[in-house]
């Protein structure tokens, strides 16, 4: 079941990476973190430590920084929870004394953001990821134990309250180094590796646009309503991700899903009480956009003192051959900023590679409170019970059983489901229907028992009208495996239905896919749910002039059809004509850039 542990343990190391900062100030209503207040403080600005051992603190705790950093690259979150708390109770001495102190200030402000490890929150949720990589480690088979803890509690709702709690130290860090940017003069030495370092306003403004991108991460993340439990259960997933091979899946499974994809689902939308906050983040973006313009500045004018002005700093602003970045080049970034600035705003014309020029406009984005299911093109989810069966239209008749036949797809599913109703602990099955050695129509059933070797079953499959029976026979290839000890011995005959076959004149005649039988999962509709195309028939193709070609896009402008074809205002001025003329003309130039297939000569069949 590696597919799921992947899903957990993505889920994990993903929202690990969010909850990066943090204070132990938040609690959680039913639905969501509370709102966190926002810390509101004032800074002196900068004055000397006069104090020796004070002074002799302060540069032990700047030089912990890096070992600190050091220790979350290793994973070492226990070492650096220690270092953090100590480091930052130095900063905390030197400015209850030197409340000015800027070196302090700045200190102070990135333990706030390292000590975030022992925030109760956010420990809790490391400590609940690592208790979910014990299951992962012991093959546990159960999504509600990924992301239910022991408590009761889900793992979206701890999620959501580590990261509210975070938001309060992304203010406070906020505060300091703020205040620490606003004085130009002021620069900051520290030694790593016998090396001197010399940080500055260069360095200090982008790292209060880091943490205005941080914060709006954190706010995005606390904002949505994530929640895709089923009354706080995940048996729903357990059930998708068991039988979908199978076709399968619960009624019950069906309708969840159908409704958490809905237009009336919560799932995706914003909490109420963080509408104001989720609204703000494009506000959030522009101070970060400001503050990096604020650093590039300062580097722009520090050039003009010459470059031996800057030789410890962490890059050399200058026209010589030896500089690692010009004054121009700093220039343009500063420019071409403004450029994105403005795509929180107005919007900004962006050029793709085909030359196509679309508006895009991502403030919009954070005013879609609703959810985006409103956005999805109309369409509707296909009964299971139908998904293989073939439409009209999308087949043509014709004698064997082929790997485009929907027959052959129907009969391989039916086989896969015999086997996992009658071996136990069955880990995985595929059938595979193929004419072997000529004429020879045979099935193959590969079966991987848990904690077993796995083997094949092969039967040869015999065609009376409409009826398939099958013979168990030996395999002749030695790749292959079989087993004597293989518990399904024989299999019952399958009558395939009208869907998917006929006698015409005493010949046995099959349902045979343009291309591949896809399932048929949805129907797309018009906004009054007419149909418009299955999803089978969109992947079948249609014949034209006697031959059957692919559906072109000038021909999905009728049949996809978008509630609001500008997104909610991101793509303002969007029209159905020039969105589909986009995709087509972007979809066009990737055809014709990609680079072709070449078949290697040297290639051996026993390469295989």
């Amino acid at each position: 079941m590696n597919g799921f542990k992947k899903f957990a343990l993505a889920l994990s190391c993903g929202t690990f990476f969010i909850t990066g900062c943090g204070d132990d100030s938040s609690s959680a209503n039913e639905s969501s973190a509370d709102l966190p207040n926002t810390p509101s403080f004032s800074v002196s600005s900068c004055e000397e430590v006069t104090d020796p051992e004070m002074s002799a603190k302060l540069e032990i705790a700047k030089s912990n920084i890096s070992e600190i950093f050091s220790a979350f690259g290793d994973g070492n979150i226990e070492s650096m929870q220690a270092m953090s708390a100590s480091n930052k109770d130095v900063f905390a001495e030197v400015l209850n004394k030197y409340p000015g102190n800027c070196e302090a200030q700045l200190g102070y402000a990135v333990s706030i953001i390292t000590d975030l490890v022992n925030n109760k929150n956010v420990k809790g949720f490391i400590d609940s990821v690592t208790n979910k990589q014990k299951f992962s480690d012991l093959d546990v088979e159960d999504f509600n134990k990924y992301l239910i803890n022991a408590d009761g509690t889900k793992m979206t709702d701890q999620l959501q309250k580590a990261v509210a709690s975070a938001i309060p130290s992304i203010d406070s860090a906020l505060i300091f180094m703020k205040n620490v940017v606003a004085d130009e003069n002021f620069v900051c030495h520290y030694t790593y590796e016998d090396r001197t370092f010399e940080l500055d306003r260069g360095e200090f403004a982008p790292t209060v646009a880091a943490l205005y991108v941080a914060k709006s991460i954190l706010t995005m993340a606390a904002s949505l309503n994530i929640d895709f439990s089923n009354n706080g259960s995940y048996d729903w997933l357990n059930d998708y991700y068991e039988n979908m091979q199978y076709d399968t899946i619960s009624s019950e499974t069906m309708k969840f899903a159908k409704n958490i994809l809905s237009k009336s689902s919560s799932f995706t939308t914003v909490y109420d009480d963080w509408k104001s906050a989720y609204k703000s983040i494009p506000s959030m973006l522009d101070s970060a956009i400001s503050y990096v313009q604020i650093g590039l500045q300062y580097g722009i004018e520090e050039s003009k003192k010459g470059s031996a002005s800057q030789m410890n700093d962490l890059y050399v602003v200058s026209d010589d051959e030896m500089s690692d970045v010009s004054p121009s080049d700093l220039q343009k970034a500063i420019d071409s900023l403004e450029y994105y600035r403005k795509t929180l705003t107005t919007g900004v014309e962006i050029t793709f590679p085909a030359g196509s020029k679309v508006t895009i406009n991502l403030g919009k984005f954070f005013e879609i409170t609703d959810g985006w299911q409103d956005f999805f093109p109309y369409h509707k989810v296909n009964d299971i019970s139908t998904w293989l069966i073939p439409e009209e239209g999308n087949y043509f008749w014709e004698e064997g059983l082929y790997y485009i036949s929907y027959a052959n797809r129907y009969i391989e599913s039916t086989i896969e489901r015999t086997y996992k109703n009658q071996i136990e602990d069955l880990d995985y099955t595929w059938a595979d229907i193929d004419y072997y050695f000529g004429d020879t129509l045979l099935l193959y059933v590969e079966v991987e028992p848990k904690n077993d070797d796995y083997y094949y079953d092969v039967f040869n499959i015999a065609i009376d009208n409409c009826t398939i029976s099958f013979t168990k026979t030996e395999s002749r290839y030695s790749y292959y495996r079989t087993s004597e000890d293989a518990p399904i011995k024989t299999l019952d005959p399958i009558n395939l239905s009208s869907d998917f076959c006929k006698v015409e004149n005493g010949v046995t005649l099959f349902a045979q896919a343009f291309d591949y039988p896809e399932k048929n999962v949805i129907t797309f509709t018009d906004a009054n749910g007419n149909k418009t195309i299955s999803w089978q028939s969109l992947e079948s193709g249609h014949i034209v002039d006697d031959k059957i070609e692919d559906y072109k896009i000038d021909d999905l402008k009728s049949l996809i059809i978008f509630p609001d074809i500008t997104f909610g205002g991101i793509l303002p001025g969007m029209t159905v004509d020039a969105f589909w003329e986009f995709l087509k003309a972007e979809t066009r130039y990737d055809d014709e850039t990609e680079a072709p297939y070449v078949v290697d000569s040297n290639w051996d069949d026993e390469d295989w």
